[in-house]
């Protein structure tokens, strides 16, 4: 069985309007790989995570740096 390497986390705000986001970490060192936008309702930040949850499988990886 594959060890999980990283965790969706949400969180809430109460000081901003949007008071939602979550992060992706990694478990060994709980380092953030990414965050999200701020939401004002938590379904709408939930449903941001399983669309990259979902879909970040599918990545490709580009080189933009111009070097070979």
């Amino acid at each position: 069985m594959a060890e999980n390497v990283l965790q969706f986390r949400l969180y809430k705000n109460n000081r901003v309007a949007q008071p939602y986001y979550w992060t992706l970490n990694s478990v060994s060192n709980g380092q953030v790989i990414c965050h999200s936008e701020n939401y004002a309702r938590k379904a709408d930040a939930k449903h941001s995570m399983d669309l990259v949850h979902a879909h970040g499988g599918d990545a490709k990886y580009v080189d933009y740096t111009g070097e070979g």
